[in-house]
C-alpha cells in the first residue's frame, strides 16, 4: 500500500481506492450490512469486514452532511425533502459551529467515496420533530455522534485486528475521523448547556468505569463489533433511509 493516511495526506488514493473496491468484491461488494446487507464478525475480522465498515462510515457520514444541513436549515443532497429546520435554531456563533461541522464531514464522506467504499441510501430522514426545536436537534445530534464514535471505534478495533495493510489504513483513517466526531459531540453538548460538555476519561471500555469524577460522569462509547450493529443503532434513532 505504500505511503499511509497520516503521512502522506491521501496522495495515492486512486491506489488505495482500488485495494478497496478489490476487497470488497471478494467479500461480496456492498451487500450486506444488517438490514442493509453488510455483515461482519469481529470474532475473525478480515478485510471484507473492514470494508463493511467504511461502507456503514459512508451511510453515517451522509446521515451527517444531512443533519448538521438541515439544522442550519438548508437542503443537502442527502435530506428528505421538507426536514429542514423552519426557522434559526442557534445563535450566530453556533451556527458558526454547524456550519464547520457540515463542512468537516462533507470532507470525512468525499475521503470515504474516494477511497471506492459506498452505501446503498442517499435520503435520510429524520424523527417527526428533530428540527422544531433547539433542544431536540440537539439531543438527536449527541445521539448521532455517539453511534458515529463507536462506529469509529469498531472500525478502529476491526481494522487493526486483521493484520493486514488495508485493515491497518482503515483503523488508522477512522481514527483520524473519530477524533473530529468527539469535537463534534462536545460542540453539541456545550450547546446545549450540558455540564460538563467533556464528560469522560475514555471512549469505549478502557480503563475503570465511570468515576463521576469531574470530567467522567458520561456512558462510555458501545464499541461496535460490526458494521451492521453501527447501522443498526442508528436505525433505532428513528432515521429512516430512502
Amino acid at each position: 500500500m505504500g505511503e499511509r493516511f497520516g503521512s502522506r495526506g491521501l496522495e495515492g488514493r486512486s491506489t488505495r481506492g482500488g485495494f478497496v473496491k478489490r476487497a470488497a468484491l471478494a467479500g461480496g461488494g456492498v451487500a450486506g450490512l444488517g438490514l442493509f446487507g453488510l455483515t461482519g464478525s469481529a470474532a475473525a475480522a478480515t478485510d471484507s469486514d473492514v470494508v463493511a465498515f467504511g461502507n456503514a462510515a459512508v451511510g453515517a457520514e451522509r446521515i451527517a452532511v444531512a443533519f448538521y444541513s438541515n439544522a442550519l436549515g438548508v437542503s443537502s443532497p442527502f435530506s428528505a425533502p421538507g426536514d429542514t429546520a423552519k426557522g434559526t435554531l442557534l445563535n450566530s456563533a453556533h451556527r458558526e459551529y454547524f456550519q464547520a461541522a457540515q463542512n468537516q464531514e462533507a470532507s470525512h464522506l468525499a475521503t470515504l467515496q474516494s477511497l471506492g467504499l459506498t452505501f446503498p441510501f442517499n435520503k435520510f430522514a429524520f424523527p417527526s420533530g428533530t428540527f422544531a426545536s433547539a433542544r431536540t436537534m440537539l439531543a438527536i445530534g449527541e445521539q448521532l455522534e455517539n453511534v458515529f464514535i463507536g462506529a469509529y471505534l469498531g472500525a478502529v478495533k476491526t481494522g487493526a485486528s486483521t493484520g493486514t495493510d488495508l485493515g491497518v489504513f482503515v483503523a488508522e483513517a477512522a481514527a483520524q475521523i473519530l477524533g473530529i466526531e468527539c469535537e463534534h459531540r462536545v460542540l453539541i453538548r456545550d450547546i446545549a448547556g450540558e455540564d460538563p460538555p467533556n464528560d469522560r476519561f475514555y471512549e469505549g471500555d478502557v480503563g475503570a468505569p465511570p468515576s463521576n469524577a469531574l470530567g467522567d460522569t458520561g456512558q462510555r462509547s458501545t464499541v461496535y463489533a460490526s458494521a451492521g450493529d453501527a447501522v443498526n443503532a442508528l436505525l433505532a434513532l428513528g432515521i429512516t433511509p430512502s
